[in-house]
């Protein structure tokens, strides 16, 4: 996204580095997983064989090769305001100012357009589990307007996703979702921990406003945040007591 600041940037790539590593984490384990857990702001989304890359306006698909190299493999057009990328499943979700964007794996070298949910123009990270997709839209120090927003999509038929429910925020970035626990950053406002039982009405657990954050990765009662202090990672085993576990600090 053109304008994003340099601590998001290295915030981004660092959150990919912890992705690559809970994935290889979870092969070790004996885990089979198709694609690694990245942070919604991430730009780069991982399978098994492939990594894809979003600029402004492109998809780039690379192969990884049998010596451990890179391959460039091929290149699309999306459009203006390409935000965001996520791989679940065979399905990729590339959030955009604009939409949400759904794409299939079936060849995981050639994805293939599958459909869109369209919103007003805003900040888009989008996140999947099973069924849903959730989606924040900031439009504070981002666009134009006062709307801030998290949209609960779903997208059980991948061809016709569909609005269930709309909460107003006050400044989402970044979000993640591990079994009934919704994780919404909120900037310098906080971070929000939802319960997503109910996919048509969301129900707000905790809300803690002396966290600064800006992304998140949730595993297995782990989170792992950004925020202006760096790295954090903390333990949410009790949802209603949230414990900092360890910090990476970013100059």
């Amino acid at each position: 996204m053109r304008g994003r600041s340099p601590y998001l940037a290295f915030a981004a790539f660092l959150i990919l580095l912890i992705a690559i590593h809970l994935s290889s984490c979870s092969e070790e384990a004996g885990e089979s997983s198709l694609t690694g857990k990245g942070g919604s702001l991430a730009r780069f989304a991982i399978s098994a064989t492939h990594l894809y890359a979003v600029d402004n306006d492109e998809m780039h698909v690379y192969q990884f090769m049998d010596d451990g190299s890179i391959s460039p493999i091929n290149s699309s057009y999306l459009g203006p305001g390409v935000e965001t990328i996520v791989a679940m499943g065979d399905k990729l979700y590339i959030g955009t100012n604009y939409s949400m964007m759904v794409y299939d794996l079936s060849s995981p070298s050639n994805p293939t357009y599958l459909s869109q949910y369209s919103h007003f123009v805003g900040c888009d990270p989008v996140v999947v589990q099973d069924t849903l997709a959730f989606v924040t839209l900031r439009t504070s120090s981002c666009r134009p307007g006062t709307v801030n927003t998290l949209d609960v999509v779903n997208i059980s038929d991948a061809k016709q996703p569909a609005l269930l429910s709309t909460y107003t925020l006050e400044s989402p970035y970044g979000l993640g979702v591990d079994g009934n626990l919704l994780f919404v950053c909120e900037g310098e406002n906080g971070l929000k921990v939802f319960d997503v039982s109910d996919p048509r009405n969301l129900v707000l657990v905790k809300d803690y406003q002396n966290v600064d954050a800006y992304d998140v990765i949730p595993r297995s009662g782990k989170l792992v945040l950004t925020g202006k202090r760096g790295i954090v990672q903390y333990d949410y085993t009790d949802q209603n007591n949230i414990r900092q576990l360890s910090t990476i600090t970013i100059q």
